[in-house]
């Protein structure tokens, strides 16, 4: 079965990636704060990003992507989260 989170990342990138070219326009590089496939705020730095929805949603439902082409790899970070 499909964890809380996995299903709101899962949400949250398909959304992010059907509006990617839109958030490139102004904020290309920088990191998205999503949940409920919407997007909090944009930050400098992943950890940034991080810490601010950590203040917001201490139950860590929520999902960080850079605005970029790619998928973001957040390593051993992005494992832990859960």
């Amino acid at each position: 079965m499909m964890s809380q989170l996995q299903a709101e990342v899962d949400r949250n990138y398909d959304w992010f990636q059907r509006n990617l070219g839109v958030l490139r326009i102004e904020h290309d590089g920088e990191y998205a704060v999503l949940r409920d496939q919407t997007v909090l705020g944009f930050f400098g730095s992943p950890g940034e990003a991080f810490r601010s929805a950590l203040a917001k949603f201490p139950d860590r439902i929520f999902s960080i992507q850079q605005v970029i082409d790619e998928p973001l790899d957040l390593g051993f970070l992005s494992l832990a989260i859960d």
